[in-house]
């Protein structure tokens, strides 16, 4: 089973709010309503800041969260919104009005239309007479574009540290597009993997999150990060979610993280767990949607943007929609199994026709936002990550034989999860009877970079972890790079002539800095299916 979308539609989860002149009482007036008195600026309703996502050639969507009073935690709370194409926000293009809604959390959603392709523009709210931050957006490019800029992030651990790739990203003004690959949030307890309490970042709420008031509070959480809501405000995001968002290692139909049962138990306590799977997947679900600037779509969160001719990006869901369970510890016979998938048959033709329509209409790059490592990296060995596409050959080989079959070439994967940074060759399949050169890239069919956490610990710190896939990377050929020591993200650069990809990474993320460094730089030329570092430092 997939995602019960019926189910979750119902819910109310999809539905977004835009209301016309008459509604709800509150912040439909610049000024307060009659015999209300004026909230201090110290008091504003724009506590988990502004955001922008999911941007099209004529339309992005516009987020934002009211924090009601005390007094008004059960009624409708009205909000304008507006888009401008100056800095100063006196060009206004397009503007309404919405409510935000206790049954969503009162956060708030607008598909913003009637844009022009390709442009720069600012938006911004107001409530009881209070304006939000003004936020930065762009939409997609129509025609002709020369060069596309993708900030690539994945893994933010809120107790872990601070989120300085974020803060770095906002100070950036040669970003097109925030891709977040997923781990925008965990579940856990304070102190189960990570405890926050020595940086005064504790998760609220403190327990692990099962619950939609659990999850809606965590997200809350995340949003309190001034960095975060800086990064959000200076450039539209493009997001999937991964395990964390649920729960560790989740698939479709249940978790590693996850205790099917009772929630209360016997009275002895015995039999505890923490409900049922489906009904904490479409609550961590809910409030994604609620909280994330994502465009709500009945098919899921696999979905396509198109920049121009130059690059048409695939996002992939391979965790909630279609994924079979992991098989165990070093079965690489049931990694084999050609009745596993990970992203289900219908993801997966989805996929291979996307990527096909895309070489027939003539675009340069294939992009593909996703969440596990898509490369073989561990060869022969059973110490293979079953939780990654090493887990789920099959499905992989599908894909990579559709690139063979079709004569695609230009596909860029990009992916997060593993706490790392990587570069690599994708090598063809085995069917295909082509060795695999390191020195000119003979066999390779695509090529994958992983960006690194921004505050998760890298894998680096666990010595198990590091001495597999430190193993690995000596071994297996079509390795280009790999750091496992260090949080940071990548900029991947796209031309008509080549792709690269920067790897910045933090000093550090146990205190709060806005200091990131360039410190390897690959490219794979058009063509090529083939990453050669082009400079190190």
């Amino acid at each position: 089973m997939g995602i019960d979308r019926r189910a979750f539609l119902k819910s109310g989860a999809a539905s977004v709010a835009i209301v016309g002149l008459g509604g709800a009482a509150g912040c439909a007036s610049p000024h307060p309503h009659p015999g209300a008195a004026p909230r201090a600026e110290s008091e504003s309703p724009f506590r988990h800041g502004v955001a922008s996502g999911d941007p099209l050639t004529d339309r992005v969507i516009l987020w934002t969260r009211i924090s009601p009073e005390p007094s008004r935690t059960l009624e409708a709370i009205r909000v304008e919104w507006w888009v401008a194409r100056d800095a100063g926000g006196t060009e206004v293009v397009v503007r309404g009005r919405v409510d935000a809604l206790p049954e969503r959390d009162f956060t708030v959603k607008v598909d913003a239309a009637g844009l022009e392709s390709g442009r720069d523009y600012v938006y911004g709210f107001e409530c009881d007479g209070i304006p939000s931050p003004v936020g930065h957006t762009r939409t997609l490019p129509e025609d002709s574009v020369e060069q596309v800029r993708l900030a690539v992030t994945s893994c933010a651990n809120y107790p872990q540290g601070f989120f300085n790739a974020y803060a770095c990203i906002a100070q950036r003004d040669d970003v097109d597009v925030v891709l977040h690959l997923g781990d925008y949030l965990y579940e856990y307890a304070n102190g189960q993997y990570g405890d926050g309490t020595a940086l005064g970042r504790i998760p609220d709420p403190l327990h692990e999150i099962v619950s939609l008031e659990d999850y809606r509070r965590r997200h809350a959480t995340y949003k309190s990060d001034l960095d975060l809501q800086a990064a959000h405000a200076r450039h539209p995001w493009i997001t999937v979610w991964d395990d964390h968002e649920s729960a560790n290692d989740s698939w479709k139909d249940g978790a590693q993280n996850h205790t099917e049962g009772n929630a209360v138990g016997d009275a002895n306590g015995k039999g505890r767990g923490e409900g049922a799977w489906n009904a904490r997947r479409l609550a961590a679900i809910r409030a994604y949607h609620e909280w994330m600037p994502i465009r709500e779509l009945p098919t899921g969160i696999f979905r396509t943007f198109r920049f121009g001719r130059l690059v048409n990006l695939v996002m992939l869901d391979t965790r909630l929609h279609g994924r079979d369970a992991r098989v165990a510890p070093k079965d690489s016979a049931g990694a084999e199994d050609p009745d596993r998938t990970l992203l289900g048959a219908d993801q997966t033709a989805w996929l291979l026709a996307q990527l096909s329509d895309s070489k027939r209409d003539g675009t340069r790059w294939r992009v593909i936002g996703q969440q596990v490592v898509f490369a073989p990296l561990f060869g022969d060995s059973d110490d293979f990550n079953v939780d990654s596409w090493d887990g789920y050959r099959a499905n992989r080989r599908e894909v990579i034989e559709h690139f063979e079959r079709e004569g695609i070439d230009d596909v860029v994967i990009l992916t997060g999860d593993v706490h790392s940074a990587w570069a690599l060759d994708v090598p063809s399949s085995d069917g295909a009877g082509v060795e695999y050169d390191a020195e000119s890239g003979r066999g390779s069919r695509a090529v994958e970079l992983v960006t690194p956490a921004v505050s998760s610990p890298p894998i680096g710190t666990e010595p198990r972890a590091r001495a597999i896939f430190e193993d690995s990377a000596r071994k297996i050929p079509h390795v280009r790079y790999s750091n496992f020591r260090e949080n940071g993200f990548i900029v991947v650069d796209l031309t008509r002539e080549r792709a690269r990809a920067e790897f910045y990474f933090s000093e550090s993320v146990k205190q709060r800095e806005a200091a990131c460094s360039l410190r390897e730089v690959f490219e794979t030329r058009a063509g090529a299916n083939h990453l050669v570092r082009v400079t190190s430092k």
